[in-house]
C-alpha cells in the first residue's frame, strides 16, 4: 500500500510539475504580450532619441552663432554708440524739452479755455430754450383746437337750424 501511495505520489507530482510548467509558461506568455501592448517606453525612448536628434541636427550651433553675435554688438555699442549717443542728447535734448513744455502749455491752455465755457450751464439755458418753446407750441396747439372745436360747433348749429328750417318748410314739423 506504501507503495501504491508512493507511485500515486510520483505520478501525481510528474504530472503536477506539467501542468505548473504550462501554467507558468502562459503567465510569461500573458505578460510578454501584456508589455507588447501596453508598456510604451521602448517606443517613447526611440522616439524621444529621434527627435533629439533631429532637433540638434537642424539647430546646429545657431543658438552660440547669436549669442557671439550678440557679445560683439554689445561690445560695438559699448565702445562706440554710448559716446554718440551722448553728444546727440546734449545736442538735442533741451530743443526738445522746449518742444514739450510748449506742447503742454498749449494744453493748459486748451483747458482754461474750456473751463470757460461751462457745459453744464450752457445745457441747462438751451434746455430752458427747448422748454420755454415747447410750452409755446402747446400753447399754440391748444389755441388752434379750441378755434376748431368752436368752429366746428358754430357750423353743427348752423347745419341743425338750417335742417330745422327745411323740415318746417317741408312740413314734417
Amino acid at each position: 500500500m506504501l507503495a501504491d501511495v508512493n507511485n500515486m505520489a510520483a505520478a501525481a507530482s510528474g504530472m503536477g510539475s506539467r501542468p505548473v510548467q504550462r501554467i507558468q509558461d502562459e503567465v510569461l506568455h500573458v505578460n510578454e504580450v501584456f508589455s507588447r501592448l501596453f508598456d510604451h517606453r521602448p517606443f517613447l525612448r526611440g522616439e524621444i532619441e529621434f527627435f533629439k536628434k533631429e532637433f540638434e541636427e537642424k539647430r546646429g550651433d545657431r543658438e552660440v552663432e547669436q549669442l557671439f553675435r550678440s557679445l560683439e554688438l554689445i561690445t560695438e555699442i559699448k565702445e562706440g554708440q554710448i559716446e554718440k549717443i551722448v553728444n546727440s542728447s546734449d545736442d538735442n535734448l533741451p530743443r526738445t524739452i522746449a518742444d514739450v513744455q510748449v506742447a503742454l502749455h498749449m494744453c493748459e491752455d486748451t483747458l482754461d479755455t474750456e473751463s470757460k465755457f461751462n457745459c453744464e450751464e450752457l445745457l441747462a439755458k438751451k434746455r430752458a430754450e427747448r422748454s420755454a418753446r415747447l410750452t409755446a407750441v402747446q400753447q399754440d396747439v391748444q389755441e388752434k383746437l379750441r378755434l376748431l372745436q368752436d368752429s366746428y360747433q358754430e357750423k353743427e348749429q348752423s347745419l341743425r337750424a338750417q335742417f330745422q328750417q327745411l323740415e318746417k318748410s317741408a312740413g314734417y314739423i
